[in-house]
């Protein structure tokens, strides 16, 4: 009886640990860069990606390196000679070969080749880490953005529930009609199925987070009123087009992938060189052979050492190097195109985001002035319906319009953060101090 008791209590025990390893979090903007930075499975492919990218310089590199081999042999040889008998003997021996590039024009460039593809690497990965602050930022804004629109949903729906309820106690002292009760309830039904709908979308926003997260997402920490929202610095559209035309990191990869392009050709269009190579050898062989008539060995022991020089001047390969040539020489080409498709790119870009981020900081204070003159427009249509000048109709798009300017106003703020963080990856200036430094302004 004892033993089961205790049985009961470790299964117990056991459910309490599992119940606690899943535990939902409320998550701040620091805990969801860690949580993002240690389990987002598209952050970690793409770091080990650049890893190994990261290789390439030293494949491309061991075209001008010594070459060096080994070799070795072991032969056990039977000979019969017809009348003679027969002649057993081992032999065996090794050699080493170096062979040292002097001049190959096409691997010289394949190396700088790979030189030029390790800086368009770098930059590659530079902007797919700008990309990952700030989709964990998107993400984060994405729940308060549904949590917000959410509570607005909430607080419609409970303020036409009242204004459903007043208008049902007036209708039955006469003082409205009937109509007035139908209006409202029209609206209290739009309200319940808005209400679902945020509902939603709040649990697919939670559900986003966290795929990057890796973690059970209760909520978030909001963000505070207090933060400041205002104009880029500098206020000067053609310092920050420079700022990004000198740090894009899509901009710069497309530099480096057209200068890799470039030593491709150049290493295509040098196998048409001659090539010349140091080539040493040294080469030792050991057989045991012996005379059928005096038993003494006829093969003495050999060590062999070689030094030369080869040149090597290639003339035809049915067309392959040509066709090579002419290949990359179109890549080359190609390549061209897009640095200048991925600068006009970047200044669009920037230009945008720059418009955008003053037009953000424009609509933040407007809307904040709407909801405001929202508030006082419902309270006097509120009195106008109770005087008998103004009708349930009047009331009801009245207040659906506060709401409406709450929301605007809150959208506006979380769309200010992100083209402002937007305009500073353009420019090459994102990093995860940037997001972090969000964090003091989130609800404490």
């Amino acid at each position: 009886m004892k033993t089961s008791y205790f049985k009961h209590i470790l299964i117990c025990g056991s459910l309490l640990v599992g119940a606690s390893a899943v535990q939902a979090e409320i998550l701040t903007l620091q805990r969801t860069y860690e949580l993002a930075e240690q389990n987002d499975p598209q952050w970690a492919a793409a770091k080990n990606t650049y890893q190994a990218n990261q290789q390439v310089i030293d494949q491309n590199r061991s075209g001008l390196l010594p070459q060096i081999n080994l070799s070795g042999n072991l032969t056990k040889t039977d000979v019969e000679y017809e009348g003679y008998g027969d002649d057993d003997y081992d032999s065996h021996g090794y050699a080493a070969n170096l062979r040292q590039p002097l001049f190959r024009l096409d691997n010289w460039h394949t190396y700088q080749l790979g030189k030029a593809l390790d800086s368009q690497y770098s930059a590659e990965f530079q902007s797919t880490q700008e990309d990952f602050y700030l989709r964990i930022v998107t993400r984060y804004l994405e729940v308060l953005r549904a949590n917000a629109n959410l509570t607005f949903r909430k607080a419609e729906q409970e303020a036409i529930a009242r204004q459903l309820e007043q208008s049902k106690q007036r209708f039955e002292v006469g003082l409205v009609a009937i109509t007035d009760v139908h209006e409202a309830q029209a609206a209290y039904d739009t309200a319940v199925s808005s209400r679902i709908s945020a509902e939603s979308e709040q649990f697919v926003a939670l559900r986003l987070l966290e795929t990057i997260t890796g973690a059970t997402v209760e909520n978030v920490v909001d963000l505070s009123l207090d933060l400041p929202v205002t104009v880029p610095e500098p206020l000067d559209l053609n310092q920050w087009i420079e700022k990004s035309l000198a740090n894009n990191a899509k901009l710069k990869a497309a530099v480096y992938a057209a200068e890799a392009a470039q030593q491709n050709y150049k290493s295509q269009r040098g196998k048409h060189a001659p090539t010349l190579d140091l080539v040493g050898t040294h080469a030792y062989n050991s057989t045991d052979a012996q005379s059928l008539y005096t038993g003494l060995s006829t093969t003495p022991d050999t060590t062999t050492n070689v030094i030369a020089l080869e040149l090597q001047v290639p003339l035809y390969s049915g067309g392959a190097i040509s066709a090579s040539r002419r290949q990359s020489q179109y890549q080359f080409m190609a390549a061209q195109d897009l640095e200048h498709q991925a600068r006009r790119e970047t200044i669009q870009d920037v230009t945008n985001f720059y418009q955008l981020t003053i037009a953000n900081v424009a609509g933040v204070n407007a809307r904040k002035q709407s909801t405001n003159s929202a508030k006082v427009a419902l309270e006097a249509t509120q009195a106008g319906y109770e005087a008998g000048t103004r009708t349930i109709v009047d009331v009801l798009n009245v207040q659906r319009n506060l709401f409406q300017n709450e929301r605007d106003y809150t959208n506006a703020r979380f769309d200010y953060v992100l083209n402002s963080l937007r305009l500073k990856r353009v420019a090459g200036m994102l990093s995860s101090e940037e997001i972090l430094a969000l964090e003091q302004w989130m609800e404490k």
